[in-house]
């Protein structure tokens, strides 16, 4: 009886020290407008268009993020494109917000069957146009703007984990979307204001 006992006791020990291994669950990262500096520009006011269709089947997977891609891309257009004067307009047309899972191929056979294999792969591809239209001088600019950025996820990530990379992969193409952004900008003479 006291073996049984002894025994009842190791067990309830092992399970309880199981659980305390398990990964601390952090929030994925969110998008900040003030992680984004705006830039002072030569308009009057700036208009935000969405010509992006999110198609609603797979591989695009955008449609189950929320907030939507091409909203993080238009809040971020608010932010950084700020019109400070002038009697210019600033139009950016978002062409590309979107989110696509690509189902990775398995490695087979026995020494593959122990390993944490790369199961999904999440690319974010976003574009726009930024147009300068400038009645009083005849100024004017046009720009393609463009960026994607793309992560892997191992076959063992817990759904967290998975909604955390594709919110990083999301604002690392936004950030990269922001610096081409700016480089731009600053080429086009008269549309940044000091």
């Amino acid at each position: 009886m006291r073996i049984v006992g002894l025994f009842s006791l190791l067990i309830l020990f092992g399970l309880s020290g199981c659980g305390g291994s398990a990964k601390p669950v952090t929030a994925p990262p969110q998008f900040k407008q003030a992680d984004f500096n705006p830039v002072p520009l030569n308009a009057r006011r700036l208009e935000i268009v969405e010509n992006w269709q999110m198609p609603m089947q797979a591989p695009y997977i955008g449609h189950f993020q929320n907030p939507y891609p091409s909203n993080i891309v238009a809040q971020w257009a608010a932010r950084v494109l700020q019109p400070a004067g002038g009697s210019g307009e600033i139009i950016f047309d978002i062409s590309r917000a979107a989110i696509t899972e690509i189902e990775l191929a398995q490695k087979t056979g026995l020494k593959n069957s122990f390993t944490d294999q790369q199961e999904t792969k999440i690319k974010v591809e976003l574009a726009g146009r930024l147009m300068w239209l400038q009645p009083v001088g005849g100024q004017r600019g046009m720009v393609n703007l463009s960026a994607f950025h793309s992560v892997t996820i191992p076959e063992s990530a817990t759904a967290n984990e998975y909604n955390a990379a594709v919110q990083t992969c999301l604002l690392a193409a936004l950030k990269g979307l922001d610096e081409q952004a700016r480089s731009e900008l600053a080429s086009m003479e008269g549309i940044v204001l000091p």
